[in-house]
């Protein structure tokens, strides 16, 4: 992927150490250790430290030491209340702008997802998985909207890489993807909503299973 500056490189790239797991929960930010390892100068990785904080993805504290956001059933359930709220909104608004390229891309987005093992490549899933989630909400056409449920989408990534460690949930998202298809190849705004809520609310019972050490439920 080319990339516009050398600060967009290393915003991505501290982002993808973060959402991988390489740099953990309340990890702290290792500026020259960072620099060393991204082959950049510390200007740059200040910069993606500042951009990854406005975003979410990092915390810092009032004396600018920085360390990796935390993951807490609290944090994700107010992430997950904003998505209901923002995503529910977004589909009411894109359904009449449906047309039938817009069913036939998502439905070519949710064949590429299924033909992804997330086990094998989560990155490459992930990246489906975002593709298949923003095309049925782009049609809404309000790029303040959109802009927000990207940076929630992006935010609860974390939490949906948990989930997905466990086999039930890899299933039980295919099956929550195909039957979004089925709904709006149906006509069925409702039913959409109600599969997309569900579907997220999956997410939130294997993660908070998996937080507390008990056995995962496979959810929705």
């Amino acid at each position: 992927m080319r990339y516009k500056s050398t600060a967009d490189y290393t915003t991505a790239e501290i982002r993808h150490l973060i959402l991988s797991g390489e740099l953990p929960a309340g990890a702290p930010i290792d500026q020259i250790d960072l620099a060393k390892r991204l082959d950049v100068s510390r200007h740059p990785v200040r910069q993606a430290i500042e951009r990854l904080s406005e975003r979410g993805f990092i915390y810092l504290n009032p004396h600018r030491s920085a360390v990796v956001a935390e993951i807490s059933a609290n944090d994700m359930e107010e992430l997950y209340s904003a998505r209901r709220v923002v995503e529910h909104w977004a589909i009411t608004s894109a359904w009449p702008n449906y047309t039938a390229e817009t069913r036939r891309q998502i439905r070519d987005l949710e064949r590429q997802l299924r033909g992804i093992n997330p086990a094998q490549d989560l990155d490459a899933y992930m990246d489906a998985n975002r593709s298949f989630h923003l095309a049925m909400y782009e049609p809404c056409r309000n790029r303040y909207i959109l802009r927000n449920i990207i940076s929630l989408f992006d935010l609860s990534e974390r939490y949906q890489r948990t989930a997905l460690l466990h086999e039930m949930r890899i299933k039980r998202s295919a099956q929550d993807h195909a039957e979004m298809v089925e709904a709006i190849e149906r006509g069925d705004c409702n039913q959409l909503i109600a599969l997309l809520t569900a579907h997220n609310s999956g997410t939130q019972a294997t993660v908070l299973d998996n937080l507390h050490g008990a056995p995962v439920a496979a959810g929705r």
